[in-house]
């Protein structure tokens, strides 16, 4: 009995001094907050480091949508139409269709979040209002997440700040505030959590883990991996925040990549190997023995 503190201790500085070494040698810089939900046990390196968010500032957006909903002042019903003020290049569907198209609010906010649609994303801050996100972040404890302006890329320019700040910790922290009934009310963080199981970019916190978001659908066995994640791709720029949720586990993890090198948007970019690693690792430490004896993730020779 007296002993077993000690292995826990040990085994934590462990994985961080894994992580560390991972960070070490990677060619840019990196940070990570993750902690267990039900033992407060954290693992953190460089969580307060302020970096850029990638789209991952599109999930206080949705935030602060469903907080106006639950005021009266948005509908996730109400309906908005593609124009060329809102339409905007990079990731999504939106800007391959017709200008014109009409989808409810609530289609909108599936497609900034699943796909990371841009133009959906610039219609709801239009919608919600800008500063209405900040200071919304700022009352609920993350006076660091910023939105700076909606997604403009001749105004972001190569500085992906332009766009909105964060850090790692803080990333981690809204997925807690949101899987721990902190914030919003339990109708409204259903409402996003949903969205957010439905994510089809998998390729940051998920990589090597254990997860088929299709099982169901397939007809295969489903070992209970649940994911909730929303991920961010900039050039030499990666972030991912998510709640995890295995039997027996609850975690949340909040982790981005700046300064690589490797600026291509490609499978096997260093910052996604190198996310999906410290991510497995963070899994296998709070997943308990079983876990621990799978085989270990990919190192950086093996990919």
């Amino acid at each position: 009995m007296g002993r077993a503190p000690v292995a826990v201790a040990t085994d934590r500085e462990q994985v961080i001094a894994e992580i560390e070494r991972e960070l070490a040698d990677f060619a840019g810089t990196g940070g990570v907050a993750a902690k267990h939900l039900e033992t407060g046990e954290e693992i953190r390196i460089n969580a307060d480091a302020t970096t850029a968010t990638a789209s991952t500032i599109k999930v206080p957006i949705l935030i602060e949508l469903y907080r106006q909903v639950e005021t009266g002042e948005a509908s996730l019903d109400g309906r908005l139409r593609v124009t060329t003020e809102t339409k905007t290049p990079g990731s999504g569907i939106l800007r391959e269709l017709s200008l014109g198209v009409e989808l409810s609010v609530h289609d909108l906010a599936t497609l900034m979040i699943v796909v990371s649609d841009n133009t959906a994303t610039n219609m709801l801050i239009d919608l919600v209002g800008l500063d209405r996100v900040n200071a919304t972040m700022a009352e609920f404890g993350f006076p660091t997440t910023r939105l700076v302006r909606r997604l403009d890329f001749p105004a972001i320019g190569k500085n992906p700040r332009n766009l909105a700040v964060t850090t790692p910790a803080e990333l981690a922290g809204i997925m807690e505030a949101l899987a721990t009934g902190r914030i919003l009310t339990d109708a409204s963080r259903e409402g996003i959590m949903e969205i957010m199981r439905r994510q089809h970019h998998l390729n940051l916190v998920p990589r090597y883990l254990p997860y088929n978001p299709y099982a169901e659908e397939m007809g295969e066995p489903d070992n209970g991996l649940r994911i909730a994640n929303k991920t961010g791709g900039w050039t030499g720029l990666r972030a991912d925040m998510a709640l995890v949720e295995w039997p027996g586990t609850r975690y949340v993890i909040g982790i981005v990549t700046e300064g690589d090198p490797d600026t291509r948007f490609w499978a096997e970019n260093a910052g996604d190997r190198l996310i999906g690693r410290i991510s497995r690792r963070i899994f296998s430490h709070f997943g308990g023995d079983a876990l621990r004896a799978e085989t270990p993730p990919p190192g950086p020779a093996e990919l």
